[in-house]
């Protein structure tokens, strides 16, 4: 199968602003490129978001009776907290309490958490809800890291959204956030596409032969959990292979979602983004005659479109609510609630759900919430000249490491990894004149700033979070700005900011990531204040992450990476090695 694709050569600004804009139905920051409306000062406000990529979701459901604002990420990867809390501060202004609708996917968890933490530390009645449905990946294979976020999240957003336009003035944010858990503990869903999609401005890239497809397909181009070999028919591959994953209670390491023989049943059949209208209408029949014949299933409501995509994707995925398991348990909390599928069949005017005129008088908006520059007290001084030095040292043999990189996460992730960490070392080398008359807690604050602004998603979240952490080290060991900082000093402030990121990822040492090569590292560095023997010590760390399995990230989905050297923790080692070179 031949996969043909355009370039996009307008920024992702310009698009994303033309497809909400173009609606005529809310307001759009460019700079932060968050979509949000005018929400109701009495009722819980919906947030939700995530990489690029994904259109109509999120922005396209933000509407009454759905989201109040979407934080849009470049593609594929999590917008930054800096964008997420901009979007909570502003919905906040006018609404009773926020609720974020997360995807689990690593970068989003830690990115809309973290805000969170943020927003609650700024007094903020907020709450998180992490939704999960994918049955490719089962228990064994998720372990910690849970099922994947995929089509489902929609029917998420849209009856938790109704819930808070019709219900939550009277049962605030603690009653609409479990509504979201209880719609997600209802939901599976398994997708599939006969290709990857084409990620504009990249190379395509996929390992498919054309009498190939893969079954258990993401929304990132992430591998899919098995290869099938000639391709099926439309007939076998949604019923030997998709409803099984969804409906076989034998298989217990799949099998997430109990479903009876009287249970009403909503289905929702979604285009990945390169399949006609036409054939998602007929894979829909087909789906529902098998459901029909084969698990005496016959869908109450069957919804059909194009919601959650990965561009072009040439797939589509099959999501089942238990409608009758859902309004069960939404009525021992809530008596109004007659059924599950009243939320759903509620009106809303989320021009990705379905088109209503809206008013378009944009809203005031408190411009400073949009603005503003990372401060922390200043600790330590340095010399800036030298610390410019390494920086660049550092990004030049990233950036000449990036193929290397890139081919390893072509491998295990979704071969974006290379390009992320690129644009960090940019991002940095760019940002280093403004650092020149700050204290070292202060030009490393601004550090993290840059590298969540410049690389997004998880690795973008992890390096900020670190730094972050390195800053506020950095402020616990020096007196004030005029310490002279040594390797002492250093070496007790990356201890703290290892602890630090401890707080918000459970991956450690032997779960194939950027952390393999980290706590060396530090321990190293902590040890013997050699930063040579540290790099060393990194670098082992990072080639030892070819003898294991990853239990963290988007190479935890796919089969045996035992192989393969984790690409974030051989970037981290990159980095360095090009410091030692200068230091």
């Amino acid at each position: 199968m031949t996969v043909k694709s355009f370039e996009v050569s307008e920024p992702l600004e310009s698009s994303l602003k033309g497809f909400c804009l173009g609606k005529s139905f809310n307001y759009f920051s460019t700079r932060r490129k968050i979509l949000f409306r005018k929400t109701d000062s009495k009722k819980v406000a919906i947030i939700s978001g995530g990489g690029s990529g994904h259109e109509p979701a999120h922005a396209g459901f933000v509407g009454k009776g759905m989201l109040g604002a979407a934080v849009c990420g470049d593609v594929f990867a999590s917008p930054s907290t800096k964008q997420i809390l901009n979007a909570i501060q502003l919905v906040n202004e006018n609404s009773n309490g926020v609720l974020l609708i997360v995807k689990n996917y690593t970068g989003d968890v830690l990115h809309f958490g973290l805000s969170a933490e943020r927003a609650r530390a700024l007094g903020i009645n907020c709450e998180v809800v992490v939704v999960g449905d994918d049955t490719a990946v089962g228990r064994e294979k998720g372990g910690m890291v849970g099922r994947r976020a995929l089509a489902g999240t929609v029917l998420v957003h849209k009856i938790t959204g109704a819930f808070a336009e019709e219900y939550s003035e009277k049962y605030g944010l603690a009653g609409t956030s479990k509504v979201a858990k209880i719609i997600n503990e209802n939901l599976v869903t398994i997708g599939t596409s006969l290709e990857h999609c084409k990620v504009p401005g990249r190379k395509f890239e996929s390992n498919l032969e054309s009498t190939q497809m893969e079954l258990g397909m993401g929304i990132h181009n992430e591998p899919g959990v098995k290869v099938l070999e000639p391709i099926p028919s439309t007939e076998d591959i949604i019923s030997k292979y998709m409803l099984p994953s969804l409906l076989d209670s034998t298989d217990k390491d799949r099998y997430f979602v109990d479903f009876e023989k009287d249970d009403e049943v909503a289905l929702l059949i979604n285009n990945l983004g390169g399949v006609s209208n036409f054939i998602i209408s007929s894979i829909a029949s087909y789906t529902n005659d098998f459901l029909k014949t084969n698990y005496a299933i016959e869908p109450v409501k069957v919804i059909t479109g194009t919601l959650m995509t990965a561009f072009n994707g040439n797939g589509f995925s099959i999501t089942l609510l238990n409608a009758t398991k859902a309004t069960n348990e939404l009525k021992k909390n809530f008596p109004e609630i007659h059924s599950v599928l009243d939320l759903l069949n509620a009106e809303t005017n989320a021009p990705g759900w379905t088109v209503h005129p809206v008013d378009t008088k944009a809203p005031s908006v408190n411009k400073s919430l949009l603005e503003g520059e990372i401060k922390v007290k200043d600790a330590g001084s340095y010399d800036y000249d030298l610390f410019a030095k390494w920086m660049k040292a550092g990004a030049a043999q990233l950036i000449k490491s990036e193929p290397h990189i890139t081919s390893l996460d072509t491998k295990v992730g979704d071969g974006d990894c290379g390009y992320t960490l690129v644009s960090g070392a940019n991002g940095i080398t760019e940002n280093l004149p403004k650092f020149s008359k700050k204290s070292l807690s202060e030009a490393i604050a601004q550090l993290s700033d840059v590298i969540e602004e410049t690389m997004g998603g998880t690795s973008g979240g992890l390096y900020s979070i670190l730094l972050s952490g390195l800053s506020h080290g950095l402020i616990q060991v020096c007196k004030d700005e005029n310490t002279s900082v040594t390797k002492d000093l250093l070496a007790q402030a990356f201890e703290i900011s290892l602890e630090t990121l401890y707080k918000y990822t459970n991956a450690r040492v032997g779960s194939s990531t950027m952390v393999d090569a980290l706590e060396p590292f530090v321990k190293e560095f902590s040890k013997s204040k050699d930063f040579k023997k540290a790099v060393q010590a990194a670098d082992a760390g990072a080639k030892s992450t070819g003898t294991f399995e990853a239990k963290f990230g988007r190479a935890s989905y796919v089969g045996d990476s035992s192989s393969i050297e984790d690409p974030g923790a051989v970037g981290l080692v990159e980095f360095l090695k090009g410091i030692e070179s200068v230091f």
